[in-house]
Formats: structure tokens, C-alpha cells, sequence
């Protein structure tokens, strides 16, 4: 034990160096109006409502990038974002072969096939399985929510009152493309793609939604009358600065 003491032996192993990841990472900068996006007590203010916001979760599924011939490197992830307040979130992708790429598309939610899965199937670090997204998948329903807003809301005779969207259903499933974009994915590198949610579009445009004591829930049920509305103000929820 002397000995050992005299001439520094640590019987700990050196640490490996690591490479760094290969990967494209996908920035996730949720915002209200110019503002970063603030859960809790904040209030903003709508064409309609102040409203507050406790809650953000929503899929995003199969991201997917376009080489310059016009391919299309396609994924079968899914993502489940649960929005922070104050900072982006980041999700990593690393099985994209490294190269060019000029467009990125995903989807907001979950393909019919995916959505009608038994969700015990996915193994526990998947983003669809009961341990990550059991609170995103309705029993009752056979699908998965595939974006959630809840929060609080003023009405028109200055009451404070709980507001809850789930969107979800096959039909109100919802993809984006990107506008031209210039990714180079290299070797031992992570490139960062950075994408803004607009979350103040969702209660704004092209509906200027009302949130009254008849418009302040919906869990997506067929003949909702909400749900189809707001999934229209959700097209315009995701924004690709350069």
C-alpha cells in the first residue's frame, strides 16, 4: 500500500477519449410572437385572449433531409418534445449518412399506421413507448395525442379560466417542408439545424380563435368542430431561420 502511495498508482482505469457524434441536430426554438417562449405565470396576449401556457407536447415524427439530386434520406423516428421554458430543445439525429442535403421535412404527429400500433410494442426508449409517451396516448381513442396545449385563458369578462387542446386523429396529422437549405452533415461533426415554433400562430392565423366557455377544450373526437380549426392554424407553426 506504501508503495503504491509513493509512486501515484490509481487503480481507477483511464477514460477512453470519445469521438465525437456524427449527427444533425435539430434546435427546437419555441416562441410567442418575437418572445422565447415562458411556461407557467407569464401571460401573453392573443387577437382574443391573454392567455397563460402550463404545457406544450406534441410529436415530431419521421424527420427526413434531401440530397441536391432530389432524394430524399428517409427516417422512421419519432420525437416526443416536451417544450421548456427559457431554452431550446435539441433533438439528435445520427443515422443520416454524412453529405449535402437542401430540405428537411417531418411530421407533426403520427402516421396511421404508427398511431393504431399497440404502443407496448416500442421498446422503452422509443418515443411512441408507454414509458416515454404513455400520458400522449389515449386508451380510450386507439392513437396517440399528437400535439398538446394546455394552460389558462381570460375570457371576455376578465375571468381566468383553464383552456386544454389535444389534437390528434389520422386525418389531422400534419407535415412540413423546409424552404431551401444549405446542411453539410460531416464526419465527427454535429450540424445544427435550427427550427422556431410559432406558438402564438396557433391561436392566430388564419383563425383568429376565441377561446370561450364553448371553444376551450377538445380531445379531437369525430364531429369536434374545434379541432379542424386549429389544426388549420397549425400549418403555420414552424418557421427555418437561416
Amino acid at each position: 500500500m506504501a508503495i503504491g502511495l509513493l509512486y501515484g498508482c490509481d487503480p481507477r482505469p483511464v477514460p477512453v477519449p470519445q469521438p465525437d457524434p456524427t449527427s444533425i441536430d435539430l434546435i427546437l426554438d419555441h416562441r410567442f410572437g418575437p418572445q422565447r417562449l415562458q411556461l407557467g405565470d407569464v401571460q401573453y396576449n392573443t387577437l382574443n385572449n391573454p392567455v397563460g401556457i402550463d404545457v406544450l407536447d406534441y410529436y415530431l415524427g419521421k424527420p427526413s433531409f434531401q440530397k441536391p439530386d432530389g432524394s430524399w434520406v428517409n427516417s422512421s423516428s419519432y420525437f416526443l418534445v416536451k417544450a421548456q421554458s427559457d431554452k431550446p430543445d435539441t433533438l439528435r439525429i445520427t443515422d443520416v449518412p454524412v453529405g449535402a442535403y437542401i430540405r428537411l421535412r417531418f411530421t407533426l404527429g403520427v402516421d396511421s399506421t404508427d398511431n393504431h400500433a399497440d404502443p407496448a410494442h416500442w421498446p422503452n426508449e422509443h418515443g411512441l413507448s408507454l414509458m416515454n409517451g404513455g400520458l400522449m396516448h389515449w386508451g380510450w381513442n386507439a392513437g396517440y395525442i399528437f400535439f398538446k396545449l394546455e394552460g389558462r385563458y381570460r375570457n371576455i369578462v376578465s375571468q381566468n379560466r383553464g383552456y386544454s387542446y389535444h389534437i390528434g386523429r389520422d386525418d389531422l396529422i400534419s407535415r412540413f417542408t423546409s424552404p431551401t437549405l444549405n446542411i453539410q452533415h460531416q464526419e465527427g461533426k454535429s450540424t445544427a439545424v435550427r427550427i422556431n415554433m410559432r406558438v402564438d400562430r396557433f391561436f392566430n392565423e388564419p383563425h383568429a380563435h376565441l377561446i370561450s366557455d364553448t371553444s376551450f377544450f377538445t380531445h379531437s373526437t369525430l364531429g369536434d368542430t374545434i379541432a379542424p380549426v386549429l389544426h388549420g392554424n397549425m400549418q403555420g407553426l414552424f418557421e427555418f431561420p437561416q
